[in-house]
């Protein structure tokens, strides 16, 4: 017989994902246009996969750019 290999429990609740992406939104200063990110940033830490720093990258890479003036939202 052939033994399978059960995976270790990694259930959790969408409230308990919401209440930490929105805590790693507020940490951030609540930047704009990255719920997304942050939701999956906060899944793979409740699954234990990441950290707060993995989000901080591209939200910072983000802030750069925003302040750089080479957006499309102001006068050129």
């Amino acid at each position: 017989m052939k033994e399978t290999q059960m995976e270790p429990s990694t259930k959790f609740t969408e409230d308990q994902v919401r209440q930490r992406a929105f805590e790693l939104w507020k940490k951030r200063g609540c930047p704009e246009g990255y719920a997304a990110e942050f939701w999956r940033q906060a899944e793979r830490e409740l699954k234990g996969e990441g950290s707060a720093s993995d989000i901080s990258k591209s939200v910072s890479a983000y802030a750069a750019s925003a302040k750089s003036g080479s957006g499309s939202d102001g006068p050129g």
